[in-house]
């Protein structure tokens, strides 16, 4: 499959290069076939690519749109660069009905409206439940913007209430500079927006999506929506702009936001250079806003200019790894230029990391975080987290703005050990050497326990972390399988078992299989093996045979209480087929409603069902996200630690879900017990916490039946029995917490009571 994409990605290629070398690219273009655009995902002859001097993208005609989404979008795009194509930026540009809910269609219609040298329109129309949409797509010769219309028409009876409608905009790798005056917003209202734009960039290249209508935004402004209810006969229509521009400069981005609003404006120019007067190649001019990041500017060969809404700024110059100039107050007004040059700039100094276990001496792998310090605005100039290296285990080196610092350190942090933090001086050209041990407080593999995070990203699709910096992640989370679940592709598995086996570390491959209604986690699956289904079209039973064919021993049912999650989807009537009961496993995901997931599976237990826990982060970002901060840990019986067995193990309920606490039980999870009604029975446990336990809960048939209170931090470890006489069948299982309200929650043992049977001495 991908030899074939491959080869046919070439082909139509050149046969672009050929047509262009006739025609020229300064003209408007729409055409039909596998998209032209370098490691672009359109691949089927009927989809379709408009582009022009400046951009490319290409809708998903034929080829199935990313996480099950109706056809319709555009799903590559790039930027053209003196008459060439550069590699696929974009994953998924859609209008979406109502956030990322199921999405129910009859229809989907793909047509080329216009395609003159001078404009290039193309119009999508399909529907959703009852409401019908129409979305037309234009873009002129030389813009670097395609203008976005939709309409939506509801055709039913019943009116769709407070439901979040717009476009959404989701990159291939990059950075993402969330709306002005949103920073640190994940969803919610937009009341405080400063802007009405989102961008994603690089150092080459910037895509933005600009949203008038919106009042809502979701995953950080990737998502702008409007919140509203359309009535039965009503329609309503959204207006959108995709800009693509050939730099890592999103001030494009403000330039076409003050020319379609009429902004009164003015310029800013000046140098950005050094302490010495050398000018600082590749800095940015960075302009905030009420106090708040509002745009930045390239600062090529150490010049800038900014064009800005008439207003109130302060403005700062930064550089890769410089320090920062100092910030100087900016009074933009309209019509009029202002000179700032920020000439204060040092130069780079330098870090080594050095960590190591305090008690062993053994080198560590570590995540490492700035605490306080200079962070980068511009994801291009740095980091705010780093991972020591994949083979020199517990070493790192990396350049540093200038300045005072204080470090975190972690190695499986919350699990087998507290995090370390370390104050660091950085001078101007200088290195400093920092050794850092950090104090383990469990191993938990030395009693046959294995840890993994079932569910995480690399760089496919909305996942933007390569497949090593997955592995130094996962391992500074301290865990022992390395894991990836990218949506409905494998591409990265043979890379990420390649890197783990030489590290020493065993791999799980696995896929997130991603229709609309629900997404599947399948492990492990065959390497090379990939999904042979469209998961848009096809109905629960086809997607977990399609996900047997692939080799997967177990399937999870992934954040089953979120719009597109198989519990939620099944009690609203939306999975195509209805319920299917062959899955194996039920995850709780550190962001989405895992507390009613529990009370399901209590359910689940009560009524004999034996479905067991599975846990993942769905780390996208190992830079925002903790790889590993809920896992699964299995016990393995035996010296043979294989992924087959591990997830045998969690097939068998030989496993629990944890935040941070740490159990062994005397009685396996999972397995079953007999006892006579009304006998005394004692479940003994080992409960561990790094960071200081706080309770152990004991649950029974879905209750708290009793409480055990612990010291508290401090106390990281303790035999702890519960003494019971169960008169029924029932099942037993932990809720632990430590210090920090970290939760641990363990499958069942399960208790067949039998009868009583009285012998003659009772006679």
């Amino acid at each position: 499959m991908n030899r074939k994409r491959t080869i046919l990605t070439v082909i139509f290629t050149v046969m672009f290069f050929c047509a262009m070398s006739v025609t020229g690219f300064a003209e408007v273009r729409v055409t039909k076939g596998p998209t032209p655009i370098p490691s672009g995902d359109a691949i089927s002859k009927g989809d379709i690519t408009l582009q022009n001097s400046r951009l490319a993208v290409s809708f998903a005609a034929e080829t199935a749109a990313p996480w099950g989404v109706a056809r319709g979008g555009i799903i590559d795009a790039t930027v053209v660069r003196d008459g060439r194509l550069e590699l696929d930026r974009v994953t998924l540009v859609d209008f979406i009905p109502n956030n990322w809910s199921s999405w129910p269609t009859t229809y989907q219609t793909v047509e080329i409206l216009k395609n003159t040298p001078e404009e290039g329109v193309v119009r999508t129309t399909r529907d959703w439940e009852k409401v019908d949409l129409e979305t037309v797509f234009t873009l002129k010769k030389g813009s670097d913007r395609i203008h976005m219309k939709t309409t939506a028409v509801n055709k039913g009876a019943e009116a769709s209430t407070d439901i979040l409608s717009g476009y959404v905009l989701w990159t291939d790798g990059g950075h993402l500079f969330t709306t002005p005056g949103m920073a640190g917003t994940k969803k919610g209202e937009a009341d405080k927006a400063l802007a009405d734009w989102v961008v994603n960039y690089d150092e080459t290249w910037s895509v933005g999506l600009h949203a008038p209508y919106f009042n809502f935004i979701n995953y950080h402004a990737r998502d702008m929506y409007l919140k509203h209810t359309l009535k039965p006969g009503e329609s309503r229509v959204f207006e959108g702009w995709l800009q693509i521009d050939g730099h890592g400069d999103i001030s494009a981005m403000l330039e076409f936001e003050i020319e379609r609003k009429g902004l009164p404006s003015g310029t800013v120019q000046g140098k950005v250079s050094t302490t010495d007067g050398k000018p600082v190649k590749n800095a940015v001019v960075v302009a905030e806003k009420e106090g708040k990041a509002y745009a930045w500017t390239l600062a090529k060969d150490g010049v800038y200019e900014f064009t800005l809404p008439q207003g109130e700024y302060t403005m700062y110059a930064a550089g890769k790894s410089y320090a920062s100039s100092s910030s100087q107050a900016t009074a933009v007004r309209s019509g009029k230029t202002l000179k700032k040059n920020f000439t204060d700039m040092e130069y780079p100094g330098t870090i080594v990391f050095n960590v190591s276990d305090s008690r062993t001496g053994k080198s560590l792998d570590a995540r490492i975080t700035i605490e306080k310090g200079e962070t980068p605005l511009v994801g291009f100039l740095g980091k705010k987290t780093f991972f020591t290296e994949l083979l020199d285990v517990g070493q790192l080196e990396v350049p540093i703005a200038p300045g005072e610092y204080l470090f975190k350190v972690a190695h499986g942090e919350s699990f087998i050990s507290k995090a370390s933090t370390v104050d660091a001086s950085v001078t101007s050209g200088g290195k400093e050497q920092l050794d850092i041990a950090v104090t383990t407080v469990d191993r938990p593999g030395e009693s046959g326990w294995y840890s993994c995070d079932m569910h995480h990203h690399s760089n496919l699709l909305d996942g933007v972390t390569p497949p090593e910096d997955a592995i130094r992640s996962q391992l500074a989370g301290g865990l022992d399988f390395t894991l990836i679940s990218d949506h409905d592709l494998v591409k990265n598995n043979v890379a990420m078992d390649e890197m783990s086996e030489k590290r020493g570390i065993r791999f799980i491959p696995a896929i997130e299989i991603s229709p609309s209604w629900a997404h599947f986690n399948a492990f492990p699956v065959v390497l090379g093996r990939e999904l042979g289904i469209d998961p848009g079209t096809a109905s629960v039973d086809e997607i977990f045979q399609a996900a047997r064919d692939m080799g997967a021993m177990a399937l999870s049912a992934n954040h089953p209480y979120i719009p597109y999650g198989y519990f939620h989807s099944l009690d609203n009537g939306l999975v195509p087929g209805g319920f299917s009961p062959q899955f194996d496993l039920v995850e709780l995901n550190s962001a989405c409603k895992y507390k009613k997931t529990i009370k399901r599976m209590w359910q689940l237990w009560n009524e004999g069902t034996r479905y067991y826990l599975s846990a993942g982060t769905d780390t996208h970002d190992v830079w925002k996200d903790v790889s590993g901060g809920i896992r699964m840990v299995a016990k393995i019986e035996g010296q043979d630690i294989t992924p087959e067995a591990f997830v045998s193990a969690l097939l068998d309920g030989h496993a629990y879900a944890t935040f941070g606490p740490m159990v062994e039980p005397g009685v396996m999870f999972g397995r079953e017990i007999k006892v006579e009604a009304g006998d005394p029975l004692e479940l003994k446990f080992k409960v561990k916490a790094a960071e200081g336990l706080k309770e152990v809960q004991l649950i029974s048939n879905g209750e708290v039946v009793e409480v055990i209170t612990l010291a508290g931090e401090g106390v990281t470890e303790k035999n702890i029995v519960f003494k019971t006489a169960p008169k029924a069948d029932t099942w037993y299982s932990l809720v632990v917490s430590d210090v920090k309200d970290k939760l641990a929650w363990t499958n069942p043992i399960w208790v067949d009571v039998l009868a009583y049977t009285p012998t003659p001495k009772d006679m």
